[in-house]
C-alpha cells in the first residue's frame, strides 16, 4: 500500500519536465489535492499541469518561477498560500547542469549555476520553512546529484559544488526543522533519462535510470512513512555509486 497524500498541497520547482514532472504525477496519483508546478518555462508548466490533471483528476496549477530571484520566489509562495492555504510538501527540483572544463568556468558561469542550484533551493526552502514551522509539520525534499559524491560524471565543477552545497544545506535545515516536525531530506540521482541529461554525453555502459525511479523515492521521503528519516540524502543511482 502506497502512502496517501490526500488533502495535501505540494510545490514542485522545476516541475514542467523530468524528475519534477514525474514527481508531481506520482504525488497526484497518490492523492495530493493541489500541486503547484513552478518553472521558468511557463508554457511547459501549463502543459504539464494539464496533462497531470487529465490523468489523475487532481488540481494542478502552473506557475512561473525564477528560483534565483528572491522576489519571484516570494511571489510564488504568496500564490501558494492564496490558492492552497497550508503548504505540506516542497520538492526543490529546479536546476541546471552545465559542463565546461575547469579552465573555462569563469566567475559569471559559476555564479549563475550556484544561484540557480544552491541559492534557489535555499530561497524556496526558506519560504516553505516559514510556512511549515508555525504548523509544526512539513516535508522538504531537495534534489542533489551523484556528482556531489563523485566529483562529476558529465558535469562541471560549478554544478558539482552547487549540488554538494545542497547536500550540506539539507543537514542544516533538517537540524532546524526537527523540533517543529519538519522533515528535510534529499535525493542524489545518478544519470536519469530526462531532457536535462539528454544534452550530455556519458561514457559507454553508463547506468541510466528513469525519472519515476527517483520520483518514487521522493514520494517516500515526503510521506509519513519517512517521519523518522531526517537529514538524509538517498542515492538513487542503480549502482553507479555505492558507499
Amino acid at each position: 500500500m502506497f502512502p496517501s497524500f490526500e488533502g495535501q498541497c505540494a510545490v514542485i520547482t522545476g516541475g514542467a519536465s523530468g524528475i519534477g514532472k514525474e514527481t508531481a504525477l506520482v504525488l497526484a496519483e497518490r492523492g495530493a489535492s493541489v500541486l503547484v508546478l513552478a518553472d521558468r518555462q511557463q508554457e511547459a508548466a501549463e502543459q504539464a499541469a494539464a496533462e497531470i490533471e487529465q490523468a489523475t483528476g487532481r488540481r494542478c496549477l502552473p506557475a512561473r518561477l525564477d528560483v534565483a530571484d528572491p522576489a519571484s520566489v516570494e511571489a510564488l509562495f504568496q500564490f501558494v498560500t492564496a490558492e492552497c492555504g497550508d503548504l505540506h510538501i516542497l520538492v526543490n527540483g529546479a536546476g541546471v547542469c552545465p559542463y565546461l572544463p575547469i579552465e573555462e568556468v569563469d566567475a559569471e558561469r559559476w555564479d549563475r549555476t550556484v544561484d540557480i542550484n544552491l541559492r534557489g533551493s535555499f530561497l524556496c526552502a526558506r519560504e516553505a520553512f516559514k510556512r511549515m514551522k508555525p504548523r509544526r509539520f512539513g516535508k522538504i525534499v531537495n534534489i542533489a546529484s551523484v556528482a556531489a559524491r563523485i566529483g562529476g560524471l558529465a558535469s562541471g565543477v560549478d554544478y558539482v559544488a552547487s549540488k554538494g552545497g545542497v547536500v550540506s544545506m539539507t543537514y542544516s535545515f533538517a537540524k532546524a526543522g526537527t523540533p517543529f516536525g519538519i522533515n528535510v531530506n534529499g535525493v542524489a540521482p545518478g544519470v536519469i533519462a530526462t531532457p536535462l541529461s539528454a544534452a550530455q554525453e556519458y561514457p559507454p555502459g553508463t547506468i541510466i535510470g528513469q525519472a519515476r525511479d527517483v520520483a518514487n523515492v521522493i514520494a517516500f521521503l515526503a510521506s509519513e512513512d519517512a517521519r523518522h528519516v531526517q537529514g538524509c540524502t538517498i542515492d538513487v543511482t542503480g549502482g553507479l555509486y555505492m558507499h
